[in-house]
């Protein structure tokens, strides 16, 4: 094997409806090709768009690597079923290759795995986004989680799955551009803000009880969006808001809820710990190394209105706890921090 290929397991519209915002978007997944390139892998970075392109990307130390777009060939069914016969054609082309498969349980990933990987045998590893498991797992050379929980469910699993061994995990951190979301002193507009995809897989109750007594803004774009707004009108509803403009919202809250009980480590808790906002999420998926006890709150479903209470009451340790927030995020979660996974790729083309 003589390159890596990332494929997107969720189409690019997905995060970002805009095409040309997504390709200027700086995140794990663009990181870890820059980082592979400058290592003088040859990797590109594979994904389903609203339209087809060929993007030659800046990696690092003046390096570069591919960004290939496909388009969808069943448009009218929901996003996460969208696959393309185009990129399958492709990927079974590159028998040189070694595929990362981003994300476990969207359609792309599945269209790949159930045509390509699983009946000819091809290498490939997977980087766990959302949910942590799918069917691609077992047959996975190496799998990166991004939590302890979710370490913990794939090292014993119920006895209908098939365990992943340690030796085959990594854990990958969030690498957040800390230079872009750092703290900064603006007047506070809101004392509770969420950033979140606005569908029926979140849980927006509980923002929703807080807005009758605090300031909430929820900013993010979805299906749903036109029903929660009615649902919670006491809420104010930002929409979607380009990502280079989510720290000017964060830098106007006192802290950071996270609007959904089933996620396990989502990229924005890393975002508002950078920008030096205490975060609350729900501890039952989320553990200390999600959101360190100096951090914020690790909260359920009867504890969250007194605990984000009582810490919106008081301002020294909402002060305290954003600072250490934001030297946790620098500390783990920075640019560079998929450097030890990239290597671990780069090693398996040997």
């Amino acid at each position: 094997m003589t390159r890596i290929i990332f494929i997107l397991s969720y189409p690019t519209y997905v995060s970002v409806a805009d095409q040309a915002e997504w390709l200027a978007w700086i995140n794990r997944d663009r990181r870890m090709p820059a980082i592979l390139s400058a290592m003088g892998v040859e990797v590109e970075l594979w994904g389903i768009g609203h339209e087809a392109c060929v993007v030659a990307a800046p990696g690092d130390a003046a390096s570069r690597y591919t960004v290939r777009l496909f388009t969808a060939d069943n448009p009218r069914k929901p996003a996460r079923d969208h696959v393309s016969a185009a990129m399958l054609a492709a990927a079974r082309a590159a028998t040189d290759a070694l595929f990362v498969v981003i994300g476990t349980n969207g359609g792309i990933g599945y269209h790949l795995f159930d045509r390509l990987l699983r009946p000819e045998k091809r290498r490939f590893a997977v980087i766990i986004g959302g949910d942590y498991w799918s069917r691609l797992l077992p047959l996975a050379k190496m799998v990166f989680p991004e939590s302890a929980v979710q370490e913990r469910a794939l090292a014993h699993p119920p006895f209908w799955r098939v365990a992943i061994p340690r030796t085959r995990m990594l854990r990958l951190p969030k690498s957040i551009d800390t230079a872009l979301f750092h703290p900064e002193q603006r007047p506070t507009r809101w004392d509770v803000i969420a950033i979140s995809r606005l569908s029926r897989w979140k849980s927006f109750a509980e923002v929703g009880a807080l807005s009758r007594r605090y300031r909430v803004a929820v900013a993010g774009g979805g299906p749903d969006g036109a029903a929660l707004a009615r649902r919670y009108p006491h809420i104010e509803w930002l929409g979607h808001v380009p990502h280079r403009d989510v720290p000017g919202l964060l830098h106007q809250s006192h802290l950071y809820f996270h609007a959904g009980r089933r996620d396990y480590f989502p990229r924005a808790i890393v975002e508002a710990m950078a920008c030096g906002k205490p975060v609350v999420g729900f501890g039952a998926r989320m553990g200390d190394d999600v959101i360190p006890p100096d951090c914020g709150l690790r909260v359920d479903r009867a504890t969250f209105a007194a605990e984000t209470a009582a810490l919106l009451d008081d301002p020294v340790r909402i002060a305290a706890m954003g600072a250490a927030a934001r030297r946790h995020v620098v500390a783990t979660h920075g640019l560079d921090s998929s450097v030890p996974a990239c290597q671990v790729l780069a090693g398996m083309l040997r």
